[in-house]
């Protein structure tokens, strides 16, 4: 691949990125529904950052596909790029979910598993 080439989906990659940026915060900011059905972020920041980022593809799919319904994903998609795209929203959504739900609860900290493993029987 080109260096033009590269560059140019880099900065195509940016340009998504920043519009389901703005997509997602504005969606925070009119308290849409279907943000509000994503769950809480979490306060951990690492699993904060982690969530937005999924919240943001969830974000990109509803506005590819101009989704207005106050759920997430919207109704059944109808080609098969969309199909695809779901799936990945999908994904996406479980996943944030799971990170809003568990919120680091379950994980030990990174020196606690360092203690355990230093210790002997």
């Amino acid at each position: 691949m080109s260096a033009e080439m590269r560059k140019a989906l880099a900065e195509r990659r940016e340009l998504i990125q920043k519009r389901a940026e703005a997509v997602f915060d504005q969606a925070i900011a009119e308290r849409q529904e279907w943000v509000l059905a994503l769950g809480d972020t979490p306060a951990e920041p690492r699993a904060a950052a982690a969530w937005k980022r999924q919240a943001r593809t969830v974000a990109a799919y509803r506005d590819r596909y101009g989704i207005t319904m106050r759920t997430p994903l919207g109704s059944a998609p109808d080609s098969d790029a969309q199909k695809i795209d779901a799936a990945r929203a999908k994904a996406a959504l479980a996943r944030l979910r799971d990170l809003a739900s568990s919120d680091g609860q379950n994980e030990p900290s990174r020196t606690a598993r360092r203690e355990g493993a230093s210790r002997g029987l």
